[in-house]
C-alpha cells in the first residue's frame, strides 16, 4: 500500500528552515514549555533518524554540548561538529561502550522519538510498542544521570498508565504531552520526565 506524506504547515516549514522532518517542531514546543535541553548537555538520542531532532539537539546544547544519535536505520551525516550518529539496534545495544566513546558516565537527556512500524492489529502493536519502550526503558535506567530529563513517544493505549507509573516512580515530574505540531489523528503523545531519582 502506498503511504502518503500530508504536506502541512510544519512539512513546509521543515523544508523551508532546513530540517530533515516536521517533528523538529515537536521538540522545539516541547523544549519551549518544558526546558529539557540546556547549553553544555550532553544528550542521547535514541531512534534519531532521519535526524530533525539531532539537528534541534545540536542547536540547543551548543558548541560545548554533545548529541549522540542512534537508530536501526541509517543516519545522512550532519555536518555540525557536536553530532555524532549510530547505526545500532537499541535493543542490543552496549551502552557502557557509548559512554567510554564520548568520555562520559552517563547522559544529561535521553530523547526517544522512536516507533515500531504499525500493523493495525491492537494486539501486535502494543507488543512491538511494549518492546520498544522496555528497550529504552533500560537505556534509561543505566545511562541517564541522577537529576537528568527523560523524553519519550508513546502512544493511547491500554499499555500508557503503566508506562507514565514507571517513569513517575522514577522521575521526579512526569506529564503527558500532545504538541500542537502532532498530526490530531495521531495517537502519539509525549511522556516529558524530568529530575531522574
Amino acid at each position: 500500500m502506498p503511504r502518503f506524506i500530508v504536506k502541512d504547515s510544519f512539512y513546509h516549514k521543515a523544508k523551508k528552515e532546513g530540517y530533515r522532518a516536521r517533528s523538529a517542531y515537536k521538540l522545539e514546543e516541547i523544549q519551549e514549555r518544558f526546558k529539557l535541553i540546556t547549553r553544555g548537555d550532553r544528550i542521547l538520542d535514541l531512534g534519531a533518524a532521519p535526524g530533525s531532532w539531532l539537528q534541534m539537539e545540536s542547536s540547543l546544547a551548543g558548541d560545548n554540548g554533545l548529541v549522540l544519535g542512534v537508530d536501526i536505520l541509517p543516519i545522512k551525516p550532519l555536518p555540525q561538529a557536536n553530532i555524532l550518529v549510530k547505526q545500532v539496534d537499541i535493543r542490543e545495544m552496549g551502552l557502557a561502550a557509548f559512554l567510554a566513546e564520548v568520555g562520559t558516565t552517563a547522559f544529561d537527556v535521553i530523547t526517544s522519538d522512536i516507533a515500531p512500524n504499525l500493523t493495525g492489529i491492537k494486539e501486535v502493536d502494543d507488543a512491538n510498542v511494549r518492546e520498544l519502550y522496555d528497550a529504552v526503558n533500560r537505556v534509561v535506567a543505566e545511562g541517564l544521570r541522577k537529576g537528568g530529563n527523560f523524553l519519550v513517544k508513546l502512544f493511547f493505549s491500554a499499555q500508557l498508565k503503566d508506562m507514565e507509573g514507571d517513569m513517575k516512580r522514577l522521575f521526579s515530574r512526569v506529564t503527558i504531552f500532545k504538541p500542537k505540531s502532532s498530526r490530531g489523528v495521531s495517537s502519539e503523545v509525549y511522556l516529558v520526565c524530568l529530575g531522574k531519582r
